[in-house]
């Protein structure tokens, strides 16, 4: 199998992958980039972007350390060449991420990088497809973020011939450089709201209320969908193939189950095969119509949908990071210490200083409270 246009060699372009403690599943990725048959990656420009396991917020753990520590063994018996940059702490999945970019980018200067998530398996040909869609897309690079080989999942095309897609799923993707720095500067809002809190206990209705200042929204706040809506707003192309070069494998994970994995169609996902496959694209056109759409879609969501979806949260939620009031003090005073009244030093340092999720967390570990909800 090979990919016409395509040269046999080694990758210019470094890769980086990025894991927490799943070594099973990165275990299937490294074979799988050690297994392709047209672009090869160089073992010594390949990097692990280790994450950590407990927060230094709030001291939850995240991580399983022997999990994590098999998953640096596993890296480094299959890319002995390779870098390992680990975490002391649990940084959560957008700053692991935003780390890994800044390797590239910042440290080692480079233009383009190639980025894995740890639940992906790449096909023979995921690399060799990558270098297509880098080189295709290089005359009007400044219009194109991301580009892919996943296919769609739902009904992935057989080829030979490999038509153009929205990518829909940060995987493992191609990312520019130039790009990128337009991409960080504008999730700066964002930024500054989700590192409020540890990234798996993010704020849904504050960061649904930074899309107020954009022209564009979704109902999803994480990293993947605030990237997309980046893209969107910015007008620049999220580019995927639509015949499948590699295979999702997260059967389990932050937003996984088994269920959801069989409910979307992953069980069945499967890459192309071919003697050799033909890229119809991407064209400029192409680029621009698929940035286009991008925007014409979360556009209208924000438009239609956003404030109602805000105004239902706020009716069914409280904001939990919002200052305590005096009434929030006294409320778990009574409710977790059973105590009729607050102490006035715990309302005077806490009232319009602490937040009702931090002030929570701190009332919880009191020794009074392990004392009244004791067995």
């Amino acid at each position: 199998m090979r990919i016409a246009g395509v040269d046999q060699g080694v990758t210019p372009v470094p890769i980086v992958i990025f894991a927490l403690d799943r070594p099973e599943y990165l275990e299937r990725l490294c074979q799988g980039l050690l297994a392709q048959t047209q672009v090869q990656p160089d073992p010594a420009r390949v990097v692990l972007v280790q994450d950590g396991a407990v927060s230094p917020r709030t001291g939850a753990r995240y991580g399983r350390p022997g999990m994590m520590q098999r998953c640096v063994e596993v890296f480094r018996r299959l890319f002995p060449q390779g870098t390992v940059l680990t975490a002391e702490h649990n940084l959560g999945i957008a700053d692991n991420i935003l780390r890994g970019q800044r390797h590239v980018f910042e440290t080692l200067d480079e233009e383009v990088g190639y980025f894995f998530e740890d639940d992906l398996e790449p096909g023979p040909l995921y690399l060799a497809a990558l270098e297509a869609l880098r080189v295709r897309t290089e005359p009007y690079a400044a219009s194109v973020a991301y580009f892919a080989a996943l296919g769609d999942q739902r009904t992935p095309k057989p080829g030979p011939e490999v038509g153009m897609a929205s990518l829909e799923h940060n995987w493992g993707f191609g990312l520019r450089r130039a790009a990128w720095r337009r991409i960080h500067d504008f999730l700066q809002p964002w930024w500054e709201v989700v590192r409020r809190n540890d990234y798996r206990a993010n704020n849904l209705l504050n960061l649904l209320k930074v899309y107020r200042d954009w022209d564009v929204g979704f109902l999803g706040v994480g990293q993947d969908t605030a990237t997309t809506l980046a893209c969107a707003s910015l007008r620049l192309a999220r580019v995927n193939t639509d015949v499948s070069f590699a295979r999702y494998i997260g059967e389990w994970g932050v937003h996984s189950t088994p269920a959801v994995f069989r409910r979307r169609g992953f069980d069945t996902m499967r890459w192309a095969e071919a003697d050799c496959f033909t890229f119809l694209g991407p064209t400029e056109a192409d680029a621009a119509q698929l940035a286009v759409q991008a925007h014409g879609f979360y556009g209208t969501y924000r438009q239609v949908n956003l404030e109602p979806l805000i105004a239902k949260i706020e009716a069914r939620s409280f904001d939990p990071d919002r200052l305590a009031t005096a009434e929030d003090v006294a409320g778990l005073w009574r409710l977790l210490l059973d105590q009729r009244e607050a102490p006035a030093a715990m309302l005077a340092r806490h009232v319009g200083q602490t937040s009702l999720r931090d002030l929570r967390r701190e009332v919880v570990r009191m020794r009074d409270f392990q004392r009244v909800t004791s067995p």
